[in-house]
């Protein structure tokens, strides 16, 4: 094994040493002091001479790796004092580099912590640099001794050290990459966040959706007009865990967005817009330059230093094929304005989303291509890159505490694929450049509490979503059932047992708990997952209207529903979209019993009774106890319960079976339960009969023997 010093090798007699330097912890032990010749020395302070040169033209970025987290000093030595500690994946800037008595090279650094700059020194060894000035300078001039020592030796499960430092759910996927390429850098971004924690951040207010072209099992509910839909819990952790893009096909969406020129050439650029909007057929509009040079031109320029690929990948992720209002330049009012990377373009209609892109456009003078792709860029390197979201994945998914804004907030997109997609088309970029094998970094985050496994793609999903009209309660009905909902982006989420559930039902009450609404949606089950169809002209299809209790001969108690006259006449006729009536009737059972038993017909301990529908006999029966308020009202009455039974509280539910191409649904009222004593006292509480009266004597018995 060697080391090399200024371009020379040396021998290395602390072999075991240098093992522990560059593969172990953060305080490895010193090595043997150099005593610098003056020779040595000049060379040193004519690298580092070199180095200035370098950072003042633009900054050096690298990210700490080789340990969960590692202190910063405040002078080149373990044994200085810290600044700070950081987490692995912190991306620091490299000022300077010294190498100190022990021939270590420990870089000066500066970077942001919360709102706060800093600087101090971090060994060089833990720092994952792919910036090629800086990688050409240090082995030119010697100043990384260490550079010669391979990351293949490592103490740990992989031979890689970098690798070590991932959970083990990562690591196979990694190694697979390492050996295919290795000088390939994998740094853990440690982000200390939950992982479910991150979920229930990112699922709600509209941050993370999905288009209309994939499964219906990963949406729940339009988001606009029809092209964007609310993403599903399951599918954005398949698109968050970046297990799932440990792969060359997805991996770039890591990696870091700095512009090096070996690999970021203009032919490059060129070649993969040949095929796009933006080739190089005509020049872009408003200048006299090719897409494929302005995207080139913008990312070498000192100022923004980003990776021109990015850029070119960004707008072709962004624009499609090129035709939207926001890059036609003839916008009405906005003529020669363009956004090509929809800045600002919000809004849940087409016609918001353009005209908000277009007014910022037109705020920052962005007049023809040129200009526009300008201001992206600047848009991006100084709000994203340079505050810390220097990933295609932070951009989207701001999982960065350290970043220059709060987590889950300045998120560049909403579409939870694009860095998937765009990582892709990157990916294409550097194969065009024929460029896989220069050295690259790739910052991966890793979060607490992650499933054992990479969370899969769903292709199925017995989620019912649901659009609830104000004023109706939370809690949702499958088939007579209820079930909790979870409440996101503005819907109720219910998760069905099964795929077989053929209606949702809520109910809405008065301030006295009373039901005074019904509200229902039919269910199909396709394409593996449920389609919902609200049927407002079926508002109220069922309608309770109390209960009242026998006051001669035997105690009983009667519940009473309801169905509109006139929609009772359009279901029995020529239907209601399409589905027709039935039955209708009432259930009871024991009230104690629907804790272990569904209350729905045809279930166990529930009994039923047809109020109107086809008998046995094949004779129609329709039974109306009264008609009020244009509703025909029909009823379910106990009697001859003995007094044992009095305080015992039974549930009553109306149903209605509907019928279409064939299937059938039945639908559910609301439950209420009572019971004759209670409800004996309320009557008597009521001042309803006259003191002295038969019917008071009766109640008052009736209460007496339930004792």
């Amino acid at each position: 094994m060697v080391l090399r010093k200024h371009g020379k090798k040396i021998e290395c007699l602390l072999c075991a040493l240098v093992l522990l330097l560059v593969c172990g912890g953060p305080e490895p032990f010193a090595l043997k002091a150099h005593a610098f010749t003056a020779e040595e020395e000049a060379r040193q302070q004519e690298a580092r001479a070199a180095l200035q040169e370098i950072t003042a033209q633009r900054p050096v970025m690298a990210l700490v790796y080789l340990s969960d987290d590692y202190p910063v000093r405040e002078d080149a030595s373990y044994e200085s004092g810290t600044v700070l500690t950081v987490p692995s994946g912190q991306t620091v800037y490299i000022e300077d580099v010294v190498i100190n008595e022990e021939y270590q090279a420990w870089c000066r650094v500066s970077l942001y912590w919360g709102d706060a700059e800093y600087q101090g020194y971090i060994p060089r060894a833990n720092l994952a640099c792919s910036d090629e000035r800086f990688l050409e300078w240090e082995s030119s001039y010697g100043m990384n001794p260490m550079e010669a020592v391979p990351m293949t030796i490592a103490n740990g499960p992989t031979p890689y050290g970098d690798i070590n430092q991932f959970p083990a759910s990562y690591q196979a996927a990694l190694v697979k990459l390492k050996e295919q390429h290795p000088k390939w850098m994998f740094v853990p971004m440690n982000t200390g966040l939950n992982w479910s924690t991150v979920i229930d951040n990112e699922i709600g207010g509209g941050k993370s959706l999905i288009y209309k072209n994939q499964p219906d099992c990963t949406k729940e509910g339009l988001y606009d007009t029809g092209t964007w839909y609310y993403a599903s819990r399951p599918i954005l952790e398949y698109y968050m865990d970046p297990r799932n893009s440990l792969t060359q096909e997805g991996i770039f969406q890591f990696e870091l967005l700095t512009y090096n020129a070996t690999y970021h050439t203009e032919e490059a650029v060129k070649s993969f817009l040949d095929n796009t909007f933006m080739n190089s057929s005509q020049n872009a509009p408003g200048t006299n330059m090719t897409f494929a040079h302005i995207f080139w031109a913008i990312g070498a320029d000192e100022k923004y230093q980003v990776s021109p690929f990015h850029l070119a990948a960004r707008v072709y992720q962004e624009q499609g094929q090129g035709t939207s209002d926001l890059i036609s330049g003839n916008y009405p009012g906005y003529e020669g304005y363009y956004n090509y990377f929809n800045v600002g373009a919000s809004g849940t209609t087409p016609k918001q989303v353009i005209e908000n892109g277009l007014k910022y456009a037109r705020d920052h003078d962005w007049k023809g291509a040129y200009y526009s792709i300008l201001g992206g860029a600047e848009v991006i390197s100084a709000n994203y890159i340079k505050k810390g979201q220097d990933t295609l994945y932070l951009q989207k998914f701001n999982v960065n505490p350290q970043a220059g804004n709060p987590l889950y907030t300045h998120q560049y997109m909403q579409n939870i694929m694009a860095p998937t997609t765009e990582g892709s088309k990157i990916l294409q970029l550097y194969q065009s450049a024929s460029s896989l094998e220069n050295t690259f970094v790739f910052k991966i985050p890793v979060f607490q509490n992650m499933p054992g496994t990479a969370c899969p793609k769903p292709t199925a999903s017995n989620n019912v979503v649901l659009q609830i009209p104000a004023g109706y309660d939370s809690t949702v009905y499958l088939d007579g059932v209820a079930y909790g909902a979870v409440s996101r982006n503005g819907r109720q989420i219910v998760t069905a047992p099964d795929s077989g559930r053929r209606s949702a039902v809520v109910y809405r009450y008065n301030e006295s708990g009373a039901p005074v609404g019904m509200y229902l949606w039919t269910l199909e089950y396709k394409n593996g997952a449920y389609a919902v169809t609200a049927q407002p002209q079926m508002t109220d299809l069922l309608t309770y209207h109390g209960f009242s209790i026998r006051i001669t001969g035997k105690a009983g108690i009667r519940y009473k529903t309801g169905i509109s006259a006139e929609l009772r006449k359009q279901l029995t006729s020529g239907g209601v979209n399409g589905y027709t009536l039935k039955e209708y009737g009432t259930l009871v059972m024991n009230n104690a019993n629907r804790s272990s038993y569904p209350m729905v017909l045809g279930g166990e301990k529930v009994l039923s009774g047809m109020s109107y529908g086809v008998n046995g006999s094949g004779v129609l029966e329709d039974k109306i106890y009264e008609t009020v308020d244009n509703r025909y009202r029909f009823t379910s009455v106990l009697v001859g319960l003995p007094p044992s039974q009095y305080k015992v509280e039974y549930a009553f539910r109306g149903y209605a079976i509907l019928e279409k191409n064939g299937v059938q649904t039945v639908v559910y009222g609301p439950v209420m339960a009572r019971s004759i004593y209670s409800l004996a006292e309320q009557v008597l509480q009521m001042g309803t009969y006259p003191s002295g009266s038969e019917p008071e004597a009766f109640l008052k018995n009736l209460i007496r023997d339930a004792q």
